[in-house]
């Protein structure tokens, strides 16, 4: 699935996600981006998107499920001849669409607080796409292309921390501005395709921030005052 796919999804998703929250009290829906620092990656780097559904149990556990997408490419690896001629170009990426479950434990909310600090256990099942594209050219700058797709599925354990801020007193809007410790193996398919080099398959740290929409805040009835006869 393409970026560009999980993106027309949360459009079609968002509108329900809505509904579900306003209609019940217990539920918010989010969305959510995040970076993650992965040498195996150009710059460094691959991102994720995220859109899911918190449930709130009690003020201290709100399990959350989501599906987030994860996207990085690998710099072009170039192969030249003796006189500097381009003989060969290899471009890969890895992609990964990842099914999640948190657990979601919050600290220091009563209920009543605007702030309160996450912390985000979570297991992922994901299926993790790399994709391959070698191209040879020969003397006569011909070209030849050759594609190659891999496909895991995996199973893996991360952990997160952040912070829940309130937006307003009038809903439960509210920003959660995390890191992330990151398993899903991204790098592994990478290795399996043909032109594949070994690459360190270390886990990842991230950053990220989720916005979370709901129900109006429900106030309290204020009690009822009998008037002193005297």
């Amino acid at each position: 699935m393409k970026l560009s796919h999980l993106f027309i999804v949360f459009l079609l998703l968002c509108p329900l996600i809505k509904t579900i929250a306003q209609d019940t009290p217990t539920v918010r829906g989010f969305v959510g981006v995040a970076g993650y620092l992965d040498g195996d990656f150009e710059n460094s780097l691959f991102v994720g998107v995220n859109v899911g559904a918190e449930f709130n149990i009690n003020h201290f556990i709100m399990p959350q499920l989501d599906t987030s997408y994860f996207y990085g490419s690998r710099e072009d690896e170039t192969n030249y001849g003796n006189q500097g001629q381009l003989l060969s170009i290899y471009s890969s990426y890895a992609s990964a669409i990842n099914f999640n479950f948190c657990p979601k434990i919050c600290i220091g909310n009563d209920g009543n607080r605007d702030t309160y600090l996450v912390i985000l256990p979570k297991y992922s099942f994901s299926k993790v796409t790399a994709v391959g594209n070698f191209t040879a050219l020969n003397a006569n700058d011909i070209k030849t292309t050759t594609k190659e797709t891999i496909t895991d599925w995996e199973h893996s354990l991360g952990i997160g921390m952040g912070i829940d801020i309130s937006l307003s007193d009038e809903n439960s809007d509210s920003l959660s501005l995390n890191i992330y410790y990151e398993n899903v193996p991204m790098s592994k398919p990478l290795e399996e395709l043909n032109h594949g080099a070994r690459i360190m398959g270390k886990n990842a740290l991230g950053a990220g921030i989720n916005y979370y929409f709901s129900f109006k805040k429900s106030v309290k009835p204020s009690p009822i005052r009998i008037p002193n006869p005297m």
